[in-house]
């Protein structure tokens, strides 16, 4: 009987160590699973950060656009003699008639 207890001392030796080992184990994957949450968590501020940066310059771009067809729709086509308005500026008199006006201006 006293075989027996022995054996049964050793058998119950190795679960205890067993069962150490694995709650160490079990630890070390808890601790892994807390530092990958803590990375994801991370990534999706980086990811989110990105988005709006994204959503940011696509509408930069729309508004760049948008300004390049206005100045695109104020130039004149190839039959049209107006002079170019891509500032918006009132330009009641030509090129020519200011030229003409400042020449007749220094003669005066």
């Amino acid at each position: 009987m006293l075989n027996e207890l022995e054996q049964l001392a050793a058998k119950i030796g190795r679960v205890l160590h067993h069962a150490d080992t694995l709650a160490a184990e079990n630890q070390r994957l808890r601790d892994e699973i807390a530092r990958l949450e803590g990375e994801a968590a991370q990534l999706r501020g980086e990811r989110e950060a990105m988005a709006a940066d994204r959503e940011l310059l696509n509408i930069k771009i729309e508004e760049a656009q948008q300004r390049i067809q206005s100045i695109l729709d104020k130039l004149p086509t190839a039959g049209d003699s107006r002079q170019l308005d891509l500032l918006g500026e009132d330009t009641g008199s030509s090129a020519q008639e200011r030229v003409a006006h400042k020449a007749s201006g220094e003669h005066a």
